[in-house]
Formats: structure tokens, C-alpha cells, sequence
């Protein structure tokens, strides 16, 4: 019998398990899919990953292991509103942190996390579907995404809805005489048709594109598609040179009304899943992944059972005040800037360039971006 069942071998998922099992719990990680493999290049599968995660992962003995052409960071962030006037630029001097952030391949993360737990001896199952029923252990915990199973299965029930948008995702390449030689940039652009992320990779110039619209842009003619990305980089960059394969995924805002019941946690996506425009997804999951670790070695020094309902609801207690706060945040924004009202765009680009002229509240966004708030 282990301690803990963990559904889902994401890098949440993994993440957990790899911190359970560094402090001395019984782990047994389950995931239908095949163990991931090691892409050739970087791809637009990629997240952003805070410095308080990024030290996270360290701790559990990941970091060090992804391979450097899958990581990138990145010390400066502009904003534009494509709809008015406004921008807003942070560096990570300005908040006093060697680096911003970093832009990290998902598929290069889950390989370390996997090299990690064979190299601790944590045995990961994969290509197999647990029965929850048949488990036996303390605590089950279910990081298996935003569409959860085990969540379903386990009755506790989620509210949510569609953005009536998709994400479509793809690298490419910019000129490189447009490309600065020092520090590495993150740029968004808040356009009509949705926020447009640039995410910079490892080789200078090639960026993953994140464009969250309601329009169908993945469906479109690759030269329609790079005449679009030149108009709403407003030439910032440059001409495209080229652009990969894409693909969309829907986007929605979803939070599960009980992260816990008695012997089981939601962890991640599968307690809440928010929009993508500000990067907050992972790094929430890292949060819960880390303090549902700190809790469960809390209880067992009070002598409790890790499975304790009371237990539990103190990690629901601590998560749902930041997580809440975020898909709250990520509401507004979404709000504020698909608005087509004249004054709203005003009130948008008048605040964006307070914010940019502003050293205090400039701090503050950098803290929050951070992970130190």
C-alpha cells in the first residue's frame, strides 16, 4: 500500500509526485499516455515558468536537467494595446531579479521530470488506467487535467464556461537584423481579434506565437496567417520568415467547487483552469503541487493521516485565495481588453501608460508576474 495515488503524470502531476517522494512518502503515479519523448527542436509547446517555481523545480531535482536549447530566459516583457495608444515595458532590473521568467518546452519539462524519477527510483506507470476504487493508498490525488476523470468520478463537481476562443500555437521565425543581441524579450500584443503572445526560444529570432482568438486563424492559408502576425506586431519584429504547423485548443475558465474531499485532492488543471494571456496556469499548478507537499508533511509530524479531511481543507483553504484571485484577474483583463467601447479603450491605454510611468506600481506587476506576491 503507498501513501499517495497520483492520476496524471503532466509536469503538475510530476512535479508533486517528485516532492512527495523527496520527502519520504510512498508514491505510485499512474497516466494513460505513453512516457513523453524528447523533441529534436524546440516547439510552440511551451509555458512560462515563473522564478518561485523555477526554484521549485530545482529543489526537486529538475531543473538542471533540461536540456539548454528547451529553456530560455527572458528579462524584458512589452505590452501593446493594439486597439489604442498604450504599452507598458518591465525589465527584470526594474524589479530587482536577474530574470523575469522563462519560456520552457513542456515536452523537454516532462522528459527531466521522467530521468528524475528513475533516477530516485519513483516508478511512474505508464499507458495504464488506474481504477480508483482498487487503490490502495492514503491519498489519491488527481492532477489529470482540466477534463478530469478522476475529478468526475469522485463527485465533485466544477463550474465553468467556454471564452468562445481557441489558442492557436506555433513557432516562428523573424528577421534577425530586428532581433536585440542582449537580453532576451517576451512581447503581447492586446489585438481585435485576442492577446497575441511572443514567446522567445532559444534560437534568436524564432518565438512561439500564442494568438487567443474567436476568429478560426489556425484554419488559415500560411501567407494570410503571416500577413496577419506582421500587421499585429505592427512591424515591431519585422518580417516573418517563416512559420511552423499549427494547432488550436479551446479556451475556458473553470474552477471546481471543492478541491478535496475525505482521501482525495484535485491538483492543477483539475481543480481550476484559467485564460492564457498572462502565463498563470503552470505556475498556479506549482503552487498547489508545493503546498500540498508542505501540508502533508505538516500533518504527518502532528501525527494525523495524510488522507485527513481537515488536512486537506487546509491546502483547499490556502490555494483557492491565490487561484480565485488569478481567474479573477484574468476575467477583467479579458474583459477590459476585448471591449469595444471608445471609453473603456481610453480608460485601458490611459491606465497602461500610468502603470509604465509609475516605478511603484511597476514593481508591483513585476512581484506579482514573479511569484513573490
Amino acid at each position: 500500500m503507498s501513501d499517495l495515488a497520483i492520476i496524471g503524470a503532466g509536469f503538475i502531476g510530476m512535479s508533486f509526485a517528485l516532492a512527495a517522494h523527496k520527502q519520504g512518502f510512498g508514491v505510485e503515479v499512474y497516466d494513460r499516455a505513453a512516457a513523453p519523448v524528447l523533441p529534436k527542436a524546440a516547439t510552440s509547446q511551451v509555458i512560462a515558468v515563473n522564478p518561485v517555481s523555477a526554484e521549485f523545480l530545482a529543489k526537486i531535482g529538475v531543473w538542471d536537467l533540461i536540456p539548454d536549447r528547451f529553456l530560455t530566459r527572458y528579462d524584458q516583457m512589452s505590452v501593446f494595446d493594439g486597439q489604442g495608444s498604450g504599452s507598458i515595458s518591465f525589465t527584470a532590473e526594474e524589479g530587482g531579479l536577474p530574470w523575469l521568467g522563462y519560456i520552457v518546452d513542456q515536452l523537454a519539462l516532462r522528459v527531466a521530470m521522467s530521468e528524475c524519477a528513475l533516477s530516485q527510483g519513483l516508478e511512474v506507470k505508464w499507458t495504464e488506467t488506474a481504477e480508483i476504487d482498487e487503490l490502495q493508498r492514503d491519498l489519491l490525488v488527481a492532477a489529470d487535467g482540466a477534463h478530469s476523470a478522476t475529478r468526475e468520478k469522485l463527485g465533485l463537481k466544477k463550474m465553468g464556461y467556454s471564452y468562445d476562443q481557441s489558442a492557436t500555437v506555433c513557432v516562428a521565425e523573424f528577421g534577425q537584423e530586428f532581433i536585440k543581441e542582449c537580453g532576451r524579450q517576451a512581447y503581447q500584443w492586446f489585438c481585435d481579434s485576442g492577446p497575441l503572445a511572443l514567446l522567445p526560444l532559444s534560437d534568436r529570432g524564432k518565438f512561439a506565437v500564442v494568438w487567443s482568438s474567436s476568429e478560426d486563424i489556425a484554419s488559415i492559408g500560411e501567407i494570410e496567417f503571416i500577413s496577419a502576425l506582421e500587421e499585429s506586431t505592427e512591424g515591431k519584429l519585422g518580417r516573418v520568415h517563416g512559420v511552423s504547423p499549427r494547432h488550436s485548443f479551446p479556451l475556458m475558465q473553470q474552477q471546481a467547487w471543492r478541491y478535496v474531499s475525505e482521501g482525495a485532492v484535485l491538483l492543477g488543471d483539475a481543480a481550476h483552469a484559467i485564460h492564457p494571456l498572462a502565463g498563470l496556469g503552470a505556475n498556479l499548478g506549482f503552487s498547489d503541487a508545493s503546498c500540498l507537499v508542505t501540508e502533508l508533511c505538516s500533518a504527518r509530524l502532528e501525527g494525523r493521516g495524510i488522507g485527513d479531511l481537515g488536512v486537506l481543507k487546509r491546502y483547499e483553504k490556502k490555494r483557492k485565495i491565490e487561484n480565485h484571485a488569478a481567474a479573477l484577474a484574468m476575467e477583467g483583463f479579458h474583459r477590459l481588453f476585448t471591449s469595444d467601447s471608445s471609453i473603456v479603450g481610453l480608460f485601458r491605454s490611459r491606465g497602461l501608460r500610468l502603470v509604465n510611468e509609475n516605478k511603484t506600481l511597476k514593481r508591483l506587476a513585476i512581484s506579482v508576474a514573479s511569484g513573490r506576491v
